[in-house]
């Protein structure tokens, strides 16, 4: 096993861990902003460690140049959508966790 594999294996593993905490903060937090916030930010850093394992896999070529495409383009508009249904969160009063009312 090279060098490559292991930084990639590193890479994988981050993001693995990044995707993992985004999963349980969105199941664990209270309210629905906190719930994004932990979604959104965590999902976002473990889609770098995914894309920059993927590409240190791939090596210098056309399909490393289309994943960094894919990854810049997902990673740009993340915290877009996030930013928008929090709003739309907002504007509607959103105070229901759970089917409970918040205090």
């Amino acid at each position: 096993m090279g060098i490559r594999e292991i930084i990639t294996i590193a890479l994988l593993l981050c993001a693995f861990f990044c995707f993992l905490a985004s999963t349980i903060g969105a199941f664990r937090m209270k309210d629905f902003y906190s719930k994004l916030h932990a979604a959104g930010i965590c999902g976002s850093s473990g889609l770098v460690f995914c894309g920059l394992g993927l590409m240190v896999y791939e090596g210098l070529n056309l399909t490393t140049v289309k994943l960094f495409l894919v990854f810049l383009f997902v990673f740009l508009t993340s915290p877009i959508g996030t930013h928008i249904i929090t709003k739309v969160g907002y504007e509607s009063n959103r105070k229901k966790v759970a089917g409970k009312e918040a205090s």
